[in-house]
């Protein structure tokens, strides 16, 4: 077991990676009453073609599996696991992203067994294809729940119109026509590739002896005596550079009009701590440019041009990027010369230095203070780890960001060729 110490923010970090590849992490948080759990592995909905372990050629499973897969593993043959959790002071949960699935719980008493609860829950699979079945029709009327949503229907119709083979375009859960061709073997195929001990991380947040619970895992990962495995092959995404459609619109029985403007970024292939930064960098310029305190967000939506429901999302990740801004709005033209007007503007001229030192250090300081919570911390240190960094590295990172590098970042990635207009239009408009 090694251990890191971070002296900014009083943090320790203890982490050992077991004989099976399972890498286990302990953060303690001496005085708190709630411990938060993540077990997680490294397998979303991406991941849809891959070599199984021991195959040479690639195989394909329906779109959704990982989300599918992520309901059954509740399921065993003595019925699902929630009342035993509920029953020792834990609460559990799950959710499925692009490139991961993570399994949780909380809870204030009996942490040791709900830890061996949880691996063990995640570590024994039970499909039927009876029981498969059944689930079909549950995830199917969740699919078509959403669907029936404006925005959750403008945002994939822009990530389709963005993009031409990438799966990021695709319903993390899949369509309806898809979770119905997935089959009890395409289950067990996905879990036995991706859900290997070694593509995986455990990470414990809470007021725990880092020794005993490494230990903990480390006992109850020998006994099931598996070895490390091979790296996973999947198939990497053929991707144009260019949009693929600039121009998409639906009509639906809405009071009023809702768009996108979407700019599609290529892949960032740098080193995994400079995608983070150019991730803040990114952030801190769109905040500065369009957040709630800037002249362009108050005098549009004083005109009645935007509402409170103006957002923004960028998205930085190894196979896509993309840059959404989102608006509901019957005046689409004019935010949409408004918006290009203001990021020309900061493109060309660059930001105040000491506007943006106050968002730096609001941003550090919203980061400091989400650490007071273990769910952020494990949720956090999951997703960053994955992508290579450690989650207290952040408020490095966030100090090395500058007013140069802020509008380089900018002027680097905006392309005004290279953007799609979303809309939902009023279906008598």
């Amino acid at each position: 077991m090694s251990n890191q110490y971070y002296e900014q923010i009083d943090e320790t970090v203890y982490e050992e990676t077991l004989d099976n590849g399972l890498k286990v992490v302990v953060i303690p948080k001496a005085g708190f009453s709630k411990t938060f759990v993540t077990y997680t592995t490294n397998f979303g909905s991406l991941d849809h073609t891959f070599k199984p372990h021991g195959k040479e050629a690639f195989v394909s499973v329906p779109d959704g599996v990982a989300h599918f897969l992520e309901h059954k593993l509740f399921e065993k043959k003595e019925g699902d696991v929630f009342t035993s959790f509920a029953e020792n002071d834990a609460q559990v949960n799950a959710f499925t992203t692009f490139d991961r699935t993570s399994y949780l719980f909380s809870a204030t008493g009996n942490i040791n067994n709900n830890i061996i609860r949880l691996l063990k829950m995640i570590e024994s699979p039970y499909f039927t294809e009876k029981t498969v079945e059944k689930e079909k029709g549950i995830i199917a009327e969740e699919i078509k729940m959403y669907q029936e949503q404006p925005n959750y229907k403008l945002m994939f119709q822009t990530l389709g119109a963005l993009y031409h083979n990438h799966p990021v375009q695709v319903d993390i859960a899949g369509s309806v026509d898809s979770i119905y061709k997935i089959t009890a073997e395409d289950l067990y195929l996905s879990y036995e590739t991706f859900y290997h001990p070694a593509n995986m991380v455990l990470i414990i947040v809470g007021d725990v002896s880092p020794e005993d619970t490494i230990e903990l895992v480390r006992k109850h990962e020998a006994a099931r005596n598996m070895k490390e495995m091979p790296p996973i092959t999947r198939k990497p995404i053929e991707e144009p550079t260019s949009v693929h459609m600039p121009y998409i619109e639906t009509k639906m029985d809405i009071i009023q009009e809702k768009s996108m403007l979407a700019f599609k970024f290529e892949p960032n292939t740098i080193s995994d701590k400079n995608r983070v930064k150019n991730d803040m960098e990114m952030m801190i310029a769109l905040d500065l440019m369009f957040g709630e305190q800037t002249d362009f967000y108050q005098g549009l939506l004083e005109e009645g041009i935007i509402d409170d429901t103006f957002g923004y999302q960028f998205a930085n990740e190894m196979t896509y990027s993309y840059l959404i801004l989102a608006v509901t709005t019957d005046n689409h033209k004019v935010f949409k010369d408004a918006l290009f007007r203001e990021l020309n503007n900061y493109i060309n001229t660059g930001f105040n230095k000491d506007e943006l030192e106050r968002v730096r250090k609001q941003t550090l300081g919203e980061i400091i203070s989400s650490l007071n919570s273990p769910e952020y911390i494990a949720n956090q240190y999951t997703k960053f780890y994955f992508e290579g960094v450690e989650l207290f590295e952040l408020i490095d990172i966030l100090e090395s960001v500058t007013v140069d590098s802020v509008q380089q970042t900018l002027k680097s990635l905006i392309d005004f060729d290279n953007i799609v207009e979303s809309r939902l239009v009023k279906q008598n408009g």
